[in-house]
């Protein structure tokens, strides 16, 4: 791609984000706590050092970008012999809408972070809210509505 062209683009405000990934805890978006929670009120914090009767939110949390918002976060593991990937809790930020096109667009990135872990199966263990775990199911389930990339 034209880099410099988007640069500018990006400048004038005429760049539109579009991707949904999962971000590494260590990614720059997130690992300075107070400038993620200033810019997107994201309140992120790495729970592995932390209880686990006093975790929110999982062992290993990785935030969901989506198209520019840190929407949520997801708690994977990956059992590659199995080949299934199990979301031991996955939750959407208070005050995201949940509809269709925000399930499909998480679960795509969640099943590309699976089959990136050799897991082709993925699971939901725990979701909250509750509705947004069987949406995702459902989603996982359903052939062609996942995109790919």
């Amino acid at each position: 791609p034209d880099h410099a062209a988007l640069a500018r683009q990006a400048m004038e405000g005429r760049l539109a984000p579009r991707l949904t990934t999962l971000l590494s805890p260590f990614d720059p978006v997130v690992w300075d706590r107070r400038r993620a929670l200033e810019l997107f009120g994201f309140d992120y914090r790495l729970e592995c050092y932390t209880p686990a009767d006093k975790r929110r939110h999982g062992y290993f949390t990785l935030p969901i970008l989506r198209r520019g918002a840190l929407v949520g976060r997801v708690d994977a593991k990956a059992h590659r012999k199995a080949g299934k990937f199990e979301l031991r809790s996955v939750h959407l930020e208070p005050g995201v809408r949940l509809s269709e096109r925000l399930v499909n667009d998480v679960a795509a990135a969640i099943q590309r972070c699976a089959r990136w872990h050799g897991c082709p199966q993925v699971g939901v263990v725990r979701a909250v809210p509750q509705d947004f775990g069987s949406r995702l199911e459902a989603a996982f389930e359903r052939p062609g509505t996942v995109a790919s990339a």
